[in-house]
């Protein structure tokens, strides 16, 4: 495996030196969101392995608006984690 990963980045490296294209660079800034997303929204959305759109769902929905809103992870956090637990205090 470690062979793998050293090959797959040594590639990057050697094809473009030190000066990643623009355009690779705009694109290469947007795989952390979506491989974060890839791996919350199926535990958000579909826990049983069904999709579900429970107390999970709305609080994912409302720390994504945070997200959209402040631009900052911390109060995407606090949002999420508000809205949860505001929702499951009220029974849903």
């Amino acid at each position: 495996m470690a062979v793998v990963i050293y090959s797959t980045r040594y590639a990057m490296i050697a094809a473009f030196g030190r000066e990643v294209p623009p355009l690779l660079h705009r694109w290469l800034r947007y795989v952390p969101p979506a491989v974060l997303a890839a791996l919350v929204a199926p535990a958000a959305l579909a826990p049983q392995g069904r999709l579900d759109v429970g107390t999970h769902a709305w609080a994912v929905a409302a720390g994504a608006a945070f997200a959209w809103r402040t631009r900052s992870v911390l109060w995407t956090i606090l949002g999420g984690m508000a809205t949860f637990w505001i929702l499951k205090m009220l029974g849903a």
